[in-house]
């Protein structure tokens, strides 16, 4: 049983002393009682019974005993009903604010994901800002109601809605580990997603257009606000903003020392009076050949509480497609082509999701995936996904209600099966019942030939929102999705 830590506070005074003084009190009647009693038979002893005096002592003796008993427990017994009905009030009022502070956090679905180690707390470890000590629970409790008193004196608030969130916090797991992350959460509702698939996949190119147009160009025209998280991840979108302007992409870094994360995160707040509370979007990229290879420095625990996963693919690393296409691509785009079997990447994900999480295959399949194809800007590849083509199924399937982003989910799906790819595609459809098939091109050109000109960067994470956090979909989603199952969509077209 794990043992309950101690927290470096005062205890109210209702948990701890009231008791103490409430025994203490009655504790102390019940020895004037007897002292007073004892007092009268020590003078009867002296005079004697065949003394008046020894008669009174003796007689004020025994009503003292009897009396004197009877009128202690009633005023014992009164004074515990009125101050246990106080006492019960009390609970009752801590209770309430415990249960209104959890309440809230369950319902706006807050809680605190550490960058470093990627573990998941609903109540992280608060610092008090005059003594520095660590407050691993600071909720209303026996320490207090709505505030706490550290040991040095100063009062914390136990709410979210008195300012717990406004101290600096810390996450309790590294804390554990021997090591200090700092967390700027804030009590805000994190989205987050995950960003995976195997070596040149394109990952860290489809973060840097996603992040960049979001930021620069969503954001302001639907009156969202953007706070970086800290000080790290401003300089991380420095980097990205460098990368869209000259057309580069890094190669995700693979680290060699042990302590540091394998996957790093783009994290950012989205505020907007209609988002209460705060946006933190995190965003994770981790290097393809770590991922793969099953050699993270730490448990990709990110993978229990995403809201949901956006699986990229290279389409020239499969075989067919290569080689229809090699002729018409660029020495560049021939040096920057995945070498990982897709087929064995999704097998890799869906154990690496599977033992992370100690998900059961159902629960697992609840988790929301789009699967984009990237790099269709190289070898004409997007005439695959043409606006002909759509407008030529729109027209054979006009009795049918299609939106333009299903008929590319149906697209996406033929160029995969009639490429060798229909058992990746089936695995997709059987291991995760919301999933989406998208294409995309997030630099829109060969590398380092200008500027960023991204094609289909925006719906994956457009489709991801409106399944997890409908509030902030509404505030900046444009693209209509069908209510209907897109298997049934897929399976008419392909009828």
């Amino acid at each position: 049983m794990k043992k309950k830590r101690t927290q470096p506070a005062h205890k109210s005074y209702f948990f701890e002393q009231g008791y103490k003084d409430i025994g203490s009190a009655i504790k102390t009647s019940w020895l004037k009682n007897a002292q007073t009693a004892k007092a009268y038979y020590d003078k009867y002893n002296e005079k004697g019974l065949m003394s008046l005096k020894g008669v009174y002592n003796l007689f004020c003796a025994l009503s003292v005993v009897s009396f004197g008993t009877v009128f202690f427990a009633l005023i014992s017994a009164v004074m515990l009903a009125i101050v246990s009905t106080f006492f019960i009030l009390v609970y009752i009022g801590f209770s309430a604010a415990w249960l209104f502070d959890r309440a809230y956090l369950t319902k706006k679905k807050i809680f605190t994901a550490c960058n470093e180690c990627k573990c998941k707390s609903l109540i992280p470890t608060y610092i008090c800002p005059k003594c520095g000590a660590h407050h691993t629970n600071l909720t209303p409790g026996a320490y207090g109601i709505l505030k706490r008193t550290c040991e040095c004196g100063k009062k914390l608030p136990t709410t979210f809605f008195n300012g717990r969130k406004r101290l600096q916090a810390i996450c309790p797991n590294c804390l554990l580990e021997g090591k200090t992350t700092y967390l700027n959460d804030r009590e805000s509702r994190p989205l987050c997603v995950p960003v995976v698939g195997g070596r040149s996949v394109g990952k860290t190119a489809y973060i840097t257009a996603f992040s960049k147009k979001f930021v620069e160009f969503v954001a302001p025209q639907h009156n969202l606000d953007i706070e970086f998280y800290n000080g790290a991840k401003e300089a991380i979108y420095s980097e990205i903003k460098a990368d869209f302007a000259h057309g580069s992409t890094r190669m995700t870094v693979r680290p060699q020392d042990i302590t540091q994360s394998s996957s790093i995160s783009f994290s950012f707040f989205v505020k907007n009076k209609a988002l209460k509370p705060e946006r933190l979007m995190h965003i994770y990229d981790i290097a393809g050949e770590v991922f793969t290879d099953n050699n993270e420095n730490e448990v990709q625990r990110q993978y229990e509480y995403c809201q949901g996963i956006i699986f990229m693919i290279d389409p020239f690393a499969i075989p067919t497609v290569r080689a229809r296409y090699e002729n018409l691509l660029t020495p560049e785009d021939k040096a920057g082509i995945g070498k990982a079997d897709i087929n064995g990447i999704i097998n890799v994900f869906i154990n690496k999701l599977r033992e992370v999480t100690g998900l059961s295959d159902r629960k697992m399949s609840k988790v929301p995936i789009a699967v984009v194809i990237g790099k269709t800007d190289s070898a004409n590849l997007c005439d695959e996904f043409s606006d002909e083509k759509i407008e030529e199924i729109e027209y054979l399937n006009a009795k049918t209600e299609l939106q333009r982003i299903d008929i590319i989910d149906y697209l996406c799906r033929k160029f995969l099966k009639e490429n060798e790819m229909e058992s990746f595609v089936n695995a997709i459809e059987m291991k995760f019942k919301n999933n989406r098939f998208f294409a995309a091109s997030a630099i829109g050109h060969t590398r380092d030939a200008g500027a960023y000109n991204p094609v289909g960067v925006l719906e994956p994470m457009e489709w991801i929102c409106t399944k997890a956090d409908k509030r902030l979909a509404s505030l900046w989603v444009k693209e209509k999705y069908s209510k209907k199952p897109i298997k049934n969509i897929i399976d008419k077209l392909e009828g």
